[in-house]
């Protein structure tokens, strides 16, 4: 189970930013399981240089940073004893395409501005720094597929050789589940940028074939719960 201080230590920052930005952080830190799987399975190194494609709000920041100094400061004792210490990431970098999320990642994380950073650009045409880790969380599926491609593309050009990126995406074959995810999705689109493209969905072996032919192998766990069963984490290493 993850830590309630763990939950409100990494959430506290978005306080400054107002009301709605810190309760989304507390609720989506909760609930969401990505970010505590990131944690119990030690799946970002210490010292990693971090890329976030869709960055949002800058969670993923506020998490690995919140996480690391309430474990060393606080809680080393009440930290959950199966998960590893977690990291402390060399850099961050976060791109996100909604200004208002890009403005509250800034004011939240201001104080680790030396190793955050974030950008309002697209990531199909925003520069890709040299990184050791890749996280696109429920971010492809808002692209076409020569895009998504694309962008996986640059992704593997711009890994470590030890490299991983850390790709979320639903099941696009996975019926009911599958269309409550579409569903969520384009309301989320909505409510957060006021866009309404279209969705562009890949069943599980669509995703790991492209991943494949751009040369990743590449691990599947599942990554959701309930109504959301269809979200898998796909966890892929250059291959050679």
């Amino acid at each position: 189970m993850v830590p309630t201080a763990l939950i409100e230590a990494a959430s506290r920052p978005y306080r400054a930013a107002g009301r709605f930005a810190w309760h989304f952080a507390s609720a989506k830190l909760r609930h969401d399981p990505f970010f505590a799987h990131v944690l119990a399975h030690g799946l970002i190194a210490d010292d990693a240089r971090i890329l976030d494609l869709g960055s949002g709000q800058g969670l993923l920041a506020a998490w690995l940073v919140g996480a690391h100094a309430w474990h060393r400061d606080d809680a080393s004792a009440k930290w959950p004893p199966d998960w590893p210490a977690p990291p402390l990431p060399q850099s961050i970098h976060g791109i996100d395409l909604t200004p208002r999320d890009v403005d509250w990642a800034r004011i939240a994380l201001k104080a680790h501005a030396a190793r955050v950073s974030f950008v309002c650009d697209d990531i199909r045409a925003a520069p890709f720094p040299e990184t050791d880790v890749v996280v696109a969380c429920d971010v492809l599926h808002y692209v076409d597929a020569d895009a998504q491609a694309d962008i996986l593309r640059r992704v593997r050009a711009s890994l470590a050789s030890d490299g991983v990126l850390l790709l979320r995406v639903s099941d696009a074959a996975a019926g009911w589940r599958a269309a409550v995810d579409r569903a969520v999705d384009f309301g989320v689109q909505v409510a957060r940028s006021g866009r309404t493209s279209g969705l562009t969905c890949r069943s599980e072996a669509q995703w790991l074939a492209l991943l494949d032919g751009l040369g990743f192998r590449t691990t599947v766990r599942p990554m959701g719960n309930g109504a959301h069963e269809a979200n898998r984490l796909l966890i892929a290493r250059p291959a050679g």
